[in-house]
């Protein structure tokens, strides 16, 4: 999607596309993407609020996925995972045991670790070669859970401007968001840019912006 745009009582809904049919037309709209993209789409309808929807920072980060034998892992993994302060200068930032985690994961003779890559704080790592990121995640969870030895598997993803950094200001920025969606009838947004960046969150968000659009479309 190009934009959207308010005309004659309906929203109409333009595209990038070169080819294909032409601009179309809806009774209401939830715009559930980054706040940079929603920002592009209203920057003609509504400059205002499209200025503060641009003013959400993101960060970039990378999932490296892991699977080991459970006799390469020393630690015990008691828990669902660990995070990693700062202050120690490690290439990952935390670790998720995605096989203790989430039932049926993996097979019961595998262990599966996610470590976490990059964010606000550290975002050239997200830019690391495949080879270059697993070999300094892998040193890692050797000093930090005694994994010994190289896994059965692995898998690096990246997730550019994925991640919005609710800086101080953020909720009175998210106010200013909010009075300027109600000022357009029947247009949502939802995600995890405004109030929760949790899956939770974003299903909230999402449900929470199609009841305030079913009830618009009853008015």
């Amino acid at each position: 999607l190009a934009r959207v745009a308010r005309e004659n009582g309906s929203w109409r809904v333009e595209t990038e596309a070169e080819v294909g049919p032409g601009p179309d037309s809806y009774d209401a709209v939830c715009i559930s993407v980054p706040a940079f993209a929603a920002a592009a789409m209203l920057s003609r309808q509504a400059p205002a609020l499209a200025e503060d929807l641009a003013a959400i920072e993101y960060a970039s980060s990378a999932t490296i996925n892991l699977a080991y034998a459970p006799e390469q892992v020393g630690h015990k993994l008691d828990g669902f995972g660990f995070v990693v302060p700062a202050i120690e200068g490690r290439t990952t930032l935390a670790c998720t045991f995605s096989s203790r985690k989430y039932e049926a994961r993996s097979p019961q003779d595998v262990i599966l670790l996610r470590a976490f890559v990059g964010g606000a704080l550290s975002p050239e790592s997200v830019f690391l070669d495949d080879d270059t990121m697993i070999a300094a995640v892998i040193r890692d969870l050797r000093d930090l859970l005694g994994v010994r030895g190289e896994p059965l598997q692995q898998l690096v993803t990246r997730w550019p401007r994925s991640m919005p950094q609710y800086h101080v200001g953020h909720l009175a920025r998210v106010d200013r968001i909010e009075n300027g969606v109600a000022a357009l009838p029947s247009l949502e947004l939802a995600g995890n840019a405004y109030r929760g960046t949790g899956i939770p969150d974003c299903v909230r968000s999402g449900r929470e912006a199609a009841a305030r659009l079913f009830e618009s479309l009853r008015d």
